[in-house]
């Protein structure tokens, strides 16, 4: 059955009820099946039973390919890319509307009450148990987003009643995927060997963002390589100071420029009086201060810890000038806002990394280096996308979405395995 799922997966069809139709009408199905032809049922559990072995099944390949010398795994290229769930976008629901509904199901359940059955609740008992559970889960998943948002600063901050959840799928985090629709979805990683555009390593996790995800998807890569990865290539997604820490932590080096904060150049540059650029002070570490291109120090004023992805938190040290020197500065129309009497700059912890890194990325070898990550990640995703029409998982919840990622690696592995072995056994008919 498996070869059957992986001929499905590259020709398209992802659905397991696509599957079992095909298995009925299509000869190349029923030759690789063995004239078999699996019911409807068999083929959804079947999709399930494969999330127990599908990563066996790709580190075998990718041995495969370490041992046949197809893949060079010193060097990594990582992604994301936001899949959408199998959830309605035009169906979430918010706290009040959320307790109404459960208030109005139990009715139901319980047999108690005259009113009208609501239409969205399922007409057998077995599905109305099923979709008290989802609500169960719905508002536990709920509830940690508003105590989630409850941390933001004010300014960030939702009201609660703004905060939905799907309740199709609860586990699937809401955000615009590519086509910037507002919906459930989960976020897939890929890690790509750059020669062989074989994937070393995948993922697929209840996210919006790529955020936090570079650490996990280097471990889980080193285990299927046997810790051979040396250099991962990102985009400015992954360089931060927590990804930084945990690249050196596991002797890994970072190719990704630093992320630009909220106002790039060309912002600062629409503004009829830009200001002058952090990058223009100068930092003494050695005083634990900052100079401005005046030559004045900005001291030290205070620090508070700030939350970073994957719940770690970093010091944010504030320093500040003489509010009578900067008034007196010929500079200070360009230097201080409106609404301020003094510049004030903020430094976190690890700042010295990120300032490293710019520096290390500006050099034209590197830059040489870090041009290949266009090429790899962004072709496989394509693939995947384009020819496969990877455009939305057809199971509910992040295991059924790993099982499909997985099903898909897979299949796009073994197709690109074989390019690799023919190529090699016909150097001479190779036209890639």
């Amino acid at each position: 059955m498996l070869k059957m799922v992986v001929y499905q997966y590259l020709k398209g069809r992802q659905s397991p009820g696509a599957w079992g139709e095909e298995a009925k009408l299509n000869q190349a199905m029923q030759w690789l099946g063995r004239g078999s032809t699996p019911s409807r049922r068999t083929w959804y559990d079947f999709r399930d039973r494969a999330a127990k072995f599908i990563e066996q099944v790709h580190g075998q390949i990718i041995q495969r390919a370490l041992k046949e010398g197809l893949l060079d795994p010193t060097t990594g290229v990582q992604d994301g890319t936001a899949i959408a769930a199998c959830a309605s976008r035009h169906r979430l629901v918010n706290r009040p509307t959320l307790e109404k509904r459960r208030a109005q199901l139990e009715v139901v359940i319980r047999g108690q009450g005259d009113e009208e059955i609501p239409q969205w609740t399922p007409p057998t008992t077995r599905g109305q148990q099923e979709l008290a559970k989802r609500m169960q889960q719905a508002a536990e998943i709920l509830a940690e987003r508003i105590e989630k948002n409850g941390r933001k600063p004010c300014d960030k901050r939702k009201h609660p009643d703004k905060i939905q959840v799907s309740l199709s799928d609860p586990p699937a985090p809401l955000g615009r995927d590519k086509l910037k629709v507002f919906r459930p979805l989960y976020t897939v990683q890929y890690v790509v060997a750059p020669g062989s555009l074989l994937i070393m390593g995948y993922g697929c996790e209840p996210s919006a963002s790529d955020a936090g995800t570079l650490a996990p998807m280097i471990d889980k890569t080193q285990q299927v390589v046997g810790g051979r990865l040396k250099t991962i290539l990102a985009d400015a997604a992954y360089c931060s100071i927590v990804d930084l820490q945990q690249c050196e932590e596991r002797h890994v080096e970072l190719l990704a420029p630093v992320q630009a904060n909220a106002f790039t150049a060309a912002k600062q540059k629409a503004k009829p009086n830009p200001q002058i650029p952090r990058e223009q002070f100068v930092w003494d570490a050695s005083e634990n201060c900052y100079h401005c291109p005046q030559g004045q120090r900005l001291k030290y004023v205070d620090r508070t810890r700030k939350r970073r992805h994957s719940d770690q938190t970093l010091w944010e040290s504030r320093y500040r000038c003489d509010p009578a020197l900067c008034r007196a500065c010929p500079l200070a129309a360009r230097c201080l806002r409106p609404d301020s009497a003094s510049r004030t700059i903020k430094r976190l912890e690890g700042q010295e990394l990120l300032d490293a890194q710019r520096r290390k990325m500006a050099d034209p070898e590197v830059q040489a280096r870090y041009r290949i990550r266009g090429e790899t990640v962004e072709l496989t995703y394509a693939e995947c996308k384009g020819n496969r029409h990877l455009a939305r998982f057809h199971g509910r919840g992040p295991n059924r979405a790993r099982t499909e990622t997985g099903l898909m690696v897979v299949a796009q592995n073994l197709l690109r395995l074989d390019r690799l072995e023919r190529n090699r056994a016909s150097p001479a008919k190779t036209t890639t």
